[in-house]
């Protein structure tokens, strides 16, 4: 499925910043040394597809009120790595 360009941009945005808060942290950055040590390659991989009327309600997201396309659990995730979504 193709995303909208902005949206296309908000998710490779959030995906580098996720990188970036990710590289910073010293555990994780300990975490994938060891992991590659091992021969294996990291990746990160985000995918934004649209909420079905069940997921949305269960979110306590109403269609008409939100315009950003994270859930409550996705805002959570990303407050806990310090990335603000305006």
């Amino acid at each position: 499925m193709d995303l909208p360009e902005h949206l296309h941009h908000l998710v490779s945005e959030l995906g580098d910043s996720l990188v970036k808060a990710l590289s910073e942290d010293d555990h994780c950055r300990d975490l994938a040394f060891q992991i590659q040590a091992k021969g294996y390659a990291l990746m990160l991989i985000l995918e934004a597809s649209p909420m079905s009327a069940d997921q949305r309600a269960l979110s306590g997201l109403e269609e008409a009120e939100s315009s950003l396309p994270f859930s409550e659990d996705d805002l959570r995730l990303m407050k806990s790595f310090k990335i603000r979504v305006d």
